[in-house]
């Protein structure tokens, strides 16, 4: 089985609007259940959230689906003033923040989008934001992208990294990482009774909630209109991989 253009996502809610009627597919990967949707010939696959999550579910759908084109899609934090909630922002270099590892993008010399995404291991607030800027000069922050980005250097595979900004870089974010489960999902029953007892959380959860649905449109209506024309994917390269390829 094979497809053209593979999209991998952290969760179902991000794409829901895009794959709304599409083929259910499930997948189980080294004992693990990964949910695919299949529409023609584009695959979307829900990894959890984080960058080794969506590493292996990336090299699943290759092997599976055998794509030309891998993007990671989802929604992303703000690290600038300049980014409001609902932007699509296509950056060309993404960055691991654990490895320091920088995954440039670029079709015949010329760059794909632009502006640095760093993926990191935790859902960024506020402080973590500003030190991200600080430490990687980046636009914006993700939890996946590094990993769908490294499997597509390794393959070989075109790349495209495509975010809709889903908190604006002063925005005051609940604390949310506790309530992410060993399967990188996020546990909204758990995390509803507990903001419940809480008040002083509650504008904020209900301020996030309205904005992600607005990134989850904006993302989904960029990737309808550009999957049916003639989305081009990214060579993807290392710093060290551009180096060597002059010599």
């Amino acid at each position: 089985m094979s497809c053209r253009v593979a999209i991998v996502a952290a969760m179902e809610r991000e794409l829901k609007p895009l794959v709304q009627g599409w083929a259910l597919n499930i997948l189980t990967v080294e004992g693990k259940t990964l949910v695919c949707y299949e529409q023609g010939d584009v695959v979307a696959v829900f990894c959890g959230m984080g960058t080794k999550r969506a590493e292996l579910a990336a090299q699943a759908i290759v092997e599976r689906y055998k794509p030309q084109i891998l993007i990671s899609a989802g929604v992303a934090g703000a690290l600038i003033r300049s980014l409001k909630v609902g932007n699509v922002v296509l950056p060309n270099v993404i960055v691991d923040a654990a490895t320091g590892i920088e995954y440039r993008c670029a079709v015949g010399g010329q760059v794909v989008g632009g502006g640095v995404l760093v993926s990191t291991f935790e859902i960024a607030g506020k402080k973590s934001k500003d030190e991200l800027v600080e430490c990687f000069h980046a636009l914006l922050v993700d939890m996946e992208a590094a990993g769908v980005a490294k499997v597509a250097m390794v393959k070989e595979i075109g790349f495209r990294c495509v975010k809709a900004i889903s908190d604006e870089h002063d925005f005051a974010m609940p604390p949310l990482d506790q309530f992410i489960n060993a399967q990188g999902g996020f546990e909204t029953a758990k995390f509803a009774r507990w903001v419940a007892v809480r008040p002083q959380y509650w504008g904020a959860t209900l301020a996030l909630g309205r904005n992600t649905r607005r990134a989850v449109n904006a993302l989904c209506d960029w990737l309808d209109r550009n999957l049916g024309g003639n989305l081009q994917g990214a060579k993807v390269v290392t710093l060290d991989g551009a180096e060597s390829s002059k010599n």
